[in-house]
């Protein structure tokens, strides 16, 4: 995950001043796309970004006039050797950084993002690689998956969605079926001509893994899917080492 460390900051640049910019930079919002009630997807232009390992984080830290600061980590969703960072945000009831970004936040605005930050679920691309997410938790497999494909290499990625707009570039991953083994999954709503998966996680979803092969595994997500997918990996008999991302963790 990368950290961003955003101090909302609007277009006033005295307050980026009073800032300590140590492990910061400054970086200006280049788009906004809604996705539906929950999500939205963040772009950032910086002037100086040396890139990052696929699956860091940034904080985004908001600052207020009377120097209150809330700061939040989000995963970052860009490829890696980019120079627009995006993330993906989803609006958390009462979050005061998601409900900003969602309900407030305006192209142009200015705001400070932190270095890059972990190593615990970064892409080791060893061995193949599987990808599991729910909901918001695709946000690090979407760096993850194009460093991949960028780099010719195949991998399965299985992410589960209330809704069929949350399946966060399903046009894209469903293009590049070959490469991705691309699996996605709607629980809680009928699509017209739908054929991909319904239905909640479940150890069906991998009895196709090839049991001598390696993997490393990925999950992202909330604590009970992790918690759940966790498991279900555990009595699969694969060779496998795993690698956890919860939210709120």
């Amino acid at each position: 995950m990368v950290i961003i460390c955003m101090v909302i900051l609007g277009k006033n640049k005295d307050i980026l001043n009073r800032m300590d910019i140590q492990n910061f930079q400054i970086a200006k919002i280049s788009k906004k796309k809604i996705i539906n009630d929950e999500l939205c997807i963040i772009d950032f232009k910086l002037d100086n970004w040396d890139g990052h390992i696929p699956g860091q984080y940034s904080e985004i830290c908001l600052t207020s006039e009377d120097g209150y600061e809330a700061i939040r980590p989000y995963s970052i969703a860009s490829e890696p050797n980019k120079k627009t960072l995006s993330f993906l945000l989803e609006k958390i009831p009462n979050g005061e950084i998601s409900t900003f970004f969602y309900d407030f936040a305006l192209v142009g605005d200015l705001v400070k993002i932190s270095k890059p930050i972990g190593q615990r679920f970064i892409l080791k691309d060893h061995s193949y690689t599987i990808m599991i997410a729910s909901g918001s938790g695709i946000a690090p497999f979407l760096s993850m998956s194009k460093f991949l494909l960028n780099n010719n290499k195949t991998f399965s990625l299985f992410h589960w969605s209330k809704y069929f707009s949350g399946l966060v570039d399903y046009d894209y991953f469903s293009k590049k079926n070959n490469e991705a083994n691309y699996f996605p999954f709607v629980t809680r709503e009928k699509q017209k001509k739908w054929t991909a998966g319904n239905s909640r996680i479940s150890a069906e979803n991998f009895i196709n893994f090839n049991k001598n092969k390696k993997y490393e595994i990925y999950i992202c997500g909330s604590d009970s899917f992790v918690k759940k997918a966790s498991e279900i990996i555990d009595d699969s008999n694969l060779n496998f080492k795993l690698y956890t991302e919860r939210f709120g963790s």
